[in-house]
């Protein structure tokens, strides 16, 4: 049976689909495994303030930081 997660953060989800950029290689850039990068997305534990720049500043600078981390 899989269990499914909460979508916290939509924006950030959807365009990580939409630009087809996988999940593992934020992980890898950011230093944290998949499966912290995958807890950090259903706010099991929450991104800390330099991983969320981080995030924001590599790969959706186009974006405004405040949607692209938006809660659900």
């Amino acid at each position: 049976m899989s269990v499914r997660q909460k979508i916290v953060y939509p924006t950030l989800e959807a365009e990580i689909a939409r630009r087809g950029i996988k999940k593992y290689e934020i992980a890898k850039f950011l230093g944290i495994s998949p499966r912290t990068f995958s807890n950090k997305l259903s706010a099991s534990i929450g991104f800390s303030l330099e991983q969320g720049l981080t995030i924001w500043k590599t790969f959706f600078s186009d974006i405004p930081i405040d949607e692209l981390f938006r809660k659900e």
